[in-house]
């Protein structure tokens, strides 16, 4: 049915009716078209349309800042989740519209702009709530990223390229690693993906080597705090994990730079895991992702040469690639 149809229909029907019809219609979405659906009802009822919104005035960059530095507290104080007497029950649903359109507005802040650098800071700011509300309950939903409508690589590509955008430095760089490899995970993403993409907006060879470098240096402070923590610690499970995505981050960055030989060495020589056979295996995932058939050769007969024994699929393609070869 058209939507002249439609208003045809609906013209002289009977209220009653027409509310029964509205109703039944809106039980055919689902939880997340409803969410948007939501604030376009919200609109209509209160006069306000999608044209008109758009012409509102811009909000005072100050303002606006204070604004996200505002529901950023809120957010984690679990404001917009639990009952509280600060934001009404009515209102905490809707932060994800709020999120949308602080997004929205940064994104859109000229690199020339004198707010770029803050503009760049708020939205890193989001990502790592966004991230933290993966692990713990914020909002009332599992996934936030599937709540704004955001892919979580597609955001954080959003986020390096703003932080990037006024140069390169190594504090940066590593601030950026350390989001790219730890945090929490939306349920269609891995930390993988997070760190292809922060390599995919390394720009020059020389911006890698120092990649490279910063990586180094995260894995020896955090091999250092290793040592100052007891063997049964819970904290050293998170932190032998950022060691490796870090170490796997280093591994990818060599085979862009076709420099992977130091890499692969370094990759098993700073790994934290108690199996070894699964440290080949990750190092030949992180191959694999790199697409380099040659290489995953190359990776899984360093991995014979040091006595490890493969698992059984190893094995069977590195024969099948071999005999591809």
């Amino acid at each position: 049915m058209k939507i002249q149809e439609l208003r045809n229909l609906i013209k002289d029907a009977d209220r009653e009716l027409l509310e029964k019809a509205f109703a039944e219609s809106y039980k055919q979405f689902t939880k997340s078209q409803k969410e948007d659906v939501d604030q376009v009802i919200n609109n209509v009822l209160e006069g306000r349309n999608e044209k008109s919104t758009k012409k509102e005035e811009t909000l005072d960059f100050r303002e606006l800042a204070e604004q996200i530095t505002e529901f950023l507290e809120n957010a984690y104080a679990q404001n917009y989740f639990a009952p509280n007497r600060i934001i009404p029950k009515s209102q905490r649903p809707k932060w994800r519209f709020m999120v949308k359109n602080y997004i929205k507005i940064l994104e859109n802040i000229p690199t020339e702009d004198e707010n770029c650098a803050e503009a760049a800071k708020l939205l890193l700011n989001i990502y790592r709530l966004l991230c933290e509300a993966c692990n713990y309950y914020l909002f009332s939903t599992d996934d936030p990223f599937r709540s704004i409508g955001w892919k979580q690589s597609d955001l954080f590509q959003l986020v390096v390229k703003k932080n990037f955008s006024l140069g390169y430095s190594k504090e940066k760089i590593a601030e950026l690693l350390l989001d790219a490899v730890s945090g929490g995970l939306s349920m269609e993403s891995l930390h993988i993906v997070q760190e292809t993409v922060l390599l995919s907006e390394l720009g020059t060879s020389d911006v890698k080597y120092m990649a490279i470098e910063e990586a180094q240096k995260l894995v020896e402070q955090r091999h250092e705090n290793l040592k100052e923590l007891k063997r049964y610690d819970n904290g050293r499970y998170y932190i032998a994990e950022t060691i490796n995505e870090l170490c796997g981050f280093i591994l990818m960055a060599a085979i862009k730079l076709a420099e992977p030989e130091s890499a692969i060495e370094y990759y098993f020589e700073h790994c934290v895991r108690s199996d070894r056979e699964i440290t080949l295996y990750c190092a030949l995932d992180i191959v694999d992702w790199m697409e380099d058939d040659a290489l995953w050769i190359t990776v899984y007969e360093y991995g014979i040469g040091k006595k490890i024994k493969p698992r059984d699929s190893l094995t069977q393609k590195y024969q099948q690639l071999l005999e591809n070869r």
